[in-house]
C-alpha cells in the first residue's frame, strides 16, 4: 500500500505540473487543456496517497484496497481504450509513457483487489 501511495503521488506531482508545456512537449504528451482538470486530478491523487500511506497494515486497508483496484481498473481500461483508437494527441514516446501507466494501472488493480480478497479470508 505504500508502494502505491509513493507512485500515486509522483503522478501526483507530475499532474500539478501541468502548466509547465516543456516537460509535456520533452515526454511527447499532449498539453492537458485546460490544464487545471490535470491539476485538480493531481490534488486528488495527493490525497488518496496521503491516504494510503496512513492506512497501510491498519483496519480500514481492506476497504480503501478495493476503491483503489476499482479505480485503477476503470482508469487502466480508459487509458486502454484511448490507446487503441489512436486519439491520444500523444508522439510515439508519449503514447509509450501512455501504455506503461495503463499497464501499471492494471497491475496495481490487480494487485489491489488481492488485497482486498486475501483480507477477506476466501
Amino acid at each position: 500500500m505504500r508502494l502505491d501511495a509513493l507512485c500515486d503521488a509522483s503522478l501526483a506531482v507530475f499532474l500539478l505540473a501541468a502548466t509547465w508545456d516543456s516537460l509535456y512537449d520533452f515526454l511527447g504528451l499532449p498539453l492537458p487543456d485546460p490544464p487545471f482538470y490535470a491539476q485538480l486530478l493531481g490534488v486528488a491523487l495527493l490525497a488518496l496517497a496521503i491516504l494510503e500511506w496512513g492506512i497501510a497494515g491498519r483496519p480500514g486497508q481492506r476497504e480503501v484496497a478495493l476503491g483503489v483496484a476499482i479505480g485503477s481498473g476503470l482508469g487502466a481500461l480508459v487509458l486502454a481504450v484511448w490507446l487503441v483508437r489512436g486519439e491520444t494527441g500523444a508522439e510515439d514516446r508519449g503514447i509509450a509513457i501512455l501504455v506503461f501507466v495503463a499497464a501499471f494501472l492494471a497491475l496495481e488493480a490487480v494487485l489491489h483487489a488481492r488485497t482486498y480478497v486475501r483480507s477477506a479470508g476466501f
